[in-house]
């Protein structure tokens, strides 16, 4: 039977303990540290990836989706739909795992869905957070070499009777950055241009961007063998896709490990049957991808979670915006309680965007690998703040400026407003 997913998110807003007998199949595509400028639909002509072009064209696609700078962390966000600060995974290096109690694959199982666990994920034994299949899950999904995805592809043949959900998340376009020689060819002769205000090695940065073009054109061919996969298995037009990153990257810009923009911030698509076509301003959350995987599949979600149903957007209609994005930055490494690793927090709104660093870092510790991209580094209650409209890439701190003070003031108390929930000790004001 064909799903009416407008019929469905219509029901599920207005009766929260929505029981439909058909809900959707959902997929939560994750890209692993993605570049949010190097796609066709968010304006890189450079960019071959245009699978993700069509979803974003005929879905929603939300241009501001605040992530977490670090991939273990931000998956942990989106498993558990609470912040880093709430959930206690604020660094990859090795920690107690998730608890897995009200966690969004589990919700799905006992609402009746098969459960799916491909490519990354950091909790260990994924059995434990609801995931019915694989038995035996193969981390390396994509990664620099051309193994498939025979593995899911043989699982939805068989999953007819109820349905299902997959955590689809590829070891891509992570480095490594060595595309397969296809994938890298088209892009071998390409004009790279030295951006204004770059200081770094550009020799380096040109090489590393087109590696970088390969790896999101691998990364857009193997969402692009799914969405064919699912249309010969005849699910295509039962199926949401959410497609994101887990968070963002740059060869030449500070981002990943950074309270930069190229590192906290993703564009997010939504595409499936019933769902409204159009691009929005509107700014959103991890949590909420949360939220609304839940809302499409008519789960409750447990009480107390941040997140925010986005389906009146997919209707057509006005949907949850928030009005300031908040996050934190982490070491990399160490134990001890959110306080005691934070780094920096920020905030932005549509327009401004605050840094209020903790300790005096430089991001060459947050992020190995970005040998040619610029550094990031602060100072320890030394503000900066960016006008994002005139200077999207955070290169000219206005903080000092007395016409900036009161938009300033308003990010700070946002941003302390949203540390305050998780109950760890106030991280201290800026000068």
């Amino acid at each position: 039977m064909r799903r009416a997913l407008a019929a469905l998110v219509v029901a599920a807003l207005a009766h929260p303990t929505l029981r439909a007998d058909d809900p959707p199949n959902i997929v939560l595509a994750i890209a692993d540290d993605l570049d949010p400028t190097h796609l066709g639909f968010t304006g890189d002509a450079r960019a071959h990836t245009p699978n993700l072009d069509r979803l974003a064209a005929e879905g929603v696609y939300f241009t501001t989706l605040g992530v977490e700078p670090v991939c273990r962390p931000s998956l942990a966000t989106l498993l558990s739909g609470r912040w880093p600060h709430q959930h206690g995974i604020v660094h990859n290096q090795p920690a107690a795992p998730l608890v897995p109690a009200g966690v969004l694959p589990e919700l799905l199982r006992a609402r009746g869905y098969a459960t799916f666990c491909g490519g990354k994920f950091w909790e260990g034994e994924h059995a434990r957070y609801g995931f019915t299949a694989p038995e035996t899950r193969d981390e390396t999904f994509a990664r620099n070499k051309d193994i498939g995805q025979d593995e899911l592809f043989r699982w939805l043949a068989e999953v007819k009777d109820r349905p299902w959900f997959v955590w689809w998340a590829p070891v891509l376009p992570h480095v490594p950055h060595r595309p397969l020689a296809r994938f890298a060819k088209p892009f071998e002769t390409l004009e790279i241009p030295v951006p204004a205000g770059y200081t770094g090695d550009a020799e380096r940065m040109r090489a590393d961007e087109r590696a970088l073009y390969g790896m999101d054109a691998w990364l857009d061919a193997e969402l692009g063998r799914l969405v064919r996969k699912l249309d010969e298995l005849g699910e295509r037009d039962d199926t949401v896709i959410v497609f994101l990153s887990d968070n963002g990257w740059s060869s030449a810009w500070p981002s990943k490990g950074t309270p930069r923009e190229l590192g906290v911030r993703s564009p997010l698509v939504v595409n499936g049957p019933g769902i409204a076509p159009r691009k929005l301003e509107a700014l959103v959350e991890l949590v909420d991808v949360s939220a609304t995987v839940l809302a499409l599949a008519g789960v409750e979600p447990p009480p107390g979670r941040p997140g925010q149903s986005l389906v009146p957007w997919l209707r057509g209609e006005a949907g949850p915006s928030r009005e300031f994005l908040c996050g934190a930055v982490y070491r990399r490494s160490g134990a001890g309680t959110p306080a005691d690793l934070l780094v920096a927090l920020h905030a932005r709104d549509a327009r401004w965007k605050l840094e209020l660093p903790r300790a005096d870092i430089d991001s060459a510790a947050l992020t190995p690998g970005a040998v040619a991209a610029m550094s990031w580094r602060a100072r320890a209650g030394v503000p900066a703040l960016f006008d994002l409209a005139s200077d999207p890439l955070e290169q000219r701190d206005l903080a000092a400026d007395p016409a900036s003070a009161e938009r300033r003031a308003a990010l700070e108390s946002a941003v302390r407003a949203w540390w305050s929930p998780s109950g760890v000790s106030d991280p201290g004001a800026s000068r």
